[in-house]
């Protein structure tokens, strides 16, 4: 799974210095759980019909054909020349059963697998990829399991993997069939926490190493602001490294989910009144008994998520067959129509730019994530956070055509001097919107950032959706394309210049940022553990981007476009080399031009000279431009940052505080 966190959030944004990256994960908050009408115990099912079977052969092997239902007509013969047999691909036949206010959900999963190494399999490993960053703390347990139709022995090695034990070895092509039982807990986040001014300081306090020790995933799999996500909720085989299994854990950074293509048949049971937004195609929608469920067909996909809420509104386009669909708090209609319209258009235009897409649907969703974490995404799914879909002062964006609030009216469009109603934020959120030069900059802000987020999350349907490629290895691949695309987008439709700006605010600033912080340069291409916060933003989502600037600049738009569409087009629907995309580029050009594309790449990609291209940021200007003067001196950033320091969300402790001054107050001069 792949997530863009924003760690500086709405702070550093306003500085010019929007951050994104991967990194520890928050300290779990402490919630009242009335807020959310929790109940203990599991969910319990009630009497109705059984979900659907999967469809079989006469073999008794599952049948593909109806599972490719999520796939445009075009699409489904390209994947199965692609990916070969598609009875080959795991299938996840999953029974859910989820009761959002509960907090919890049971799964019933058959796992269908086929071996598809050269050699016999004394094991199969599954994961459940949640448990896999933190397991002491891990929020699904695994109840048991059994073979259907063979003889195995089952067992729960650690909270994230589940090793199948074959009576004989499962021989290359042989088949197994494994029947699982699980039962999951949705981790409660307050919604004080997601909030522009509360996920800023949060994010703040993880980018100066202040993370410490963490529960959960940034909201993946979790219940905030009255919306259930599940995220790698279910287990999947294990990621294959050198013909072993992968078994790694404790990993916060980056992707954790697998990278490998799939097939996903799902029976969804919610309570009645519930707006569902899923990975794939429902087939079949039943009410009865207090009860929704849902069928739902994803094939040829690298993941499956479910979003569900009695709140969401939901708003549609059709993009070329594709239905768009945006999901979000009904009060937050407003910013719900604008990421609609976000993620139609960038959906269009990158269509036109790097081939089409191949599912029918494509879900935008609104999330109550946390951490700093802007958006994720799933195959034919994202998400985006709350934190962008108001203002730091709490009032919903007005519907698309209708007047805003007056300014300080009963909207809360202005916050109080004394910082009431303000979510939290107490006299922060005054200095917030200060900074931000007023109300109304502070919603342009939030508006720009929402639409390069949407962007974003759309573009990973390309970048690792539709190619694949290792994200944990050499997460530069999905996460530099995808920033890249976003500018992409942002130049097509504005212009050039507004792409700068919004560049350099939401890219350029992350590695400006990282300097500030006192990290070095290094090379962007690096595996997702160990660096820190800071660094992973600052060189996989703001440096790296740049080479994709510096190739289109130095071969021409024709030639860029044409070879970016050459790798999708090699790729599609594969697992590309980390190189491959400067490979086929390289390969199209002359043998001169050729040589000329991969020393730019070594330049960008390996090496470090992002000073020199880049340049570093003085954030005492950058403040001192905000609020009306030159820099500030260093009485002034003082009272800045201790006002940081107890602005709410958790605030920032003196040894985090004492990292900021060190490294802002040095940021232009070395």
């Amino acid at each position: 799974m792949r997530w863009n966190r924003w760690l500086a959030g709405a702070l550093a944004t306003i500085f010019g210095l929007a951050a994104c990256s991967h990194g520890p994960r928050p300290r779990p908050a402490e919630v009242s759980t009335a807020d959310h009408d929790v109940e203990e115990g599991p969910p319990t099912r009630p009497h109705i019909q059984p979900p659907p079977p999967v469809a079989t052969t006469a073999d008794g092997w599952f049948d593909p054909a109806p599972l490719l239902a999520s796939l445009k007509p075009e699409a489904r013969d390209d994947v199965g020349k692609r990916l070969g047999p598609l009875d080959k691909l795991p299938l996840y036949d999953l029974d859910l059963l989820l009761s959002p206010k509960k907090g919890s959900f049971t799964l019933t999963e058959e796992a269908w697998i086929t071996n598809r190494e050269a050699a016999p399999l004394q094991e199969i490993v599954l994961r459940i990829y949640a448990n896999a960053p933190k397991p002491s703390q891990a929020p699904i347990s695994f109840e048991g399991g059994s073979c259907v139709g063979s003889a195995c022995a089952i067992e729960a090695a650690t909270p994230s993997v589940i090793v199948i034990h074959p009576a004989k070895p499962l021989a290359p092509n042989g088949r197994i069939r494994v029947h699982l039982e699980l039962h999951g807990t949705l981790r409660m986040i307050d919604s004080s926490r997601t909030s522009l001014l509360a996920q800023g300081l949060e994010g703040l306090t993880n980018l100066t190493g202040g993370g410490g020790e963490s529960a959960g995933d940034y909201g993946i799999l979790a219940v905030g602001d009255g919306i259930a996500s599940l995220g790698n909720f279910y287990p999947v085989l294990a990621r294959r490294r050198n013909g072993a299994w992968d078994r790694t854990e404790g990993e916060g950074q980056g992707d954790i989910g697998t990278d490998d293509m799939c097939h996903v048949h799902a029976s969804v049971d919610v309570p009645a009144g519930t707006e569902v937004a899923v990975t794939g195609t429902v087939v079949a929608d039943k009410t009865a008994e207090g009860r929704r469920r849902l069928e739902v067909m994803s094939g040829a996909v690298r993941d499956f998520a479910v979003l569900a809420s009695s709140d969401f509104g939901k708003s549609t386009r059709d993009v070329g067959g594709v239905a768009v669909r945006s999901y979000y708090l009904t009060r937050e209609r407003g910013a719900g129509e604008k990421v609609l319209d976000v993620a139609a258009s960038a959906l269009a235009d990158f269509e036109r730019r790097f081939g089409p897409y191949p599912y029918r649907d494509l879900d935008v969703v609104e999330a109550a994530l946390v951490g700093g974490a802007g958006g994720v995404e799933f195959a034919g799914l994202v998400t985006v956070a709350s934190m962008f879909y108001r203002p730091a002062g709490g009032a919903p964006r007005p519907p698309r055509g209708a007047a805003p609030p007056p300014a300080g009216g009963a909207g809360g469009d202005e916050p109080s001097d004394d910082g009431a109603g303000d979510e939290g934020g107490g006299g922060m959120s005054a200095l917030f919107t200060q900074l931000a030069g007023g109300a109304g900059a502070l919603q342009d802000m939030t508006d720009k950032m929402i639409e390069f987020v949407t962007a974003h999350e759309v573009a990973h349907q390309w970048w690792h959706g539709i190619v694949g490629s290792d994200s944990r290895e050499h997460p530069v691949v999905d996460e530099a394309l995808a920033q890249y695309s976003a500018i992409v987008y942002l130049e097509d439709r504005y212009g050039a210049e507004r792409a700068k700006q919004d560049g350099d605010s939401n890219v350029k600033a992350n590695y400006q940022m990282m300097r500030m912080m006192g990290s070095p340069d290094g090379a962007a291409d690096r595996p997702a553990r160990g660096a820190s916060s800071s660094v992973y933003a600052g060189l996989v989502y703001g440096k790296a981007p740049y080479f994709y600037a510096k190739l289109r600049q130095m071969i021409g738009d024709a030639a860029f476009f044409n070879g970016i569409r050459a790798y999708v087009d090699k790729y599609r629907m594969q697992i590309a080399p980390a190189r491959g995309v400067v490979d086929v580029v390289a390969g199209g050009a002359k043998a001169a031009d050729a040589r000329k594309v991969k020393k730019l790449a070594a330049h960008w990609l390996d090496e470090a000279h992002g000073d020199a291209d880049l340049g570093k940021a003085d954030l005492s200007r950058m403040l001192g431009g905000k609020l009306g003067g030159g820099a500030l001196d260093e009485d002034t950033m003082k009272k800045l940052m201790e006002g940081l320091g107890g602005g709410g969300g958790g605030g920032l402790d003196s040894d985090m505080m004492k990292k900021l001054m060190e490294g802002f107050g040095g940021g232009g001069s070395d």
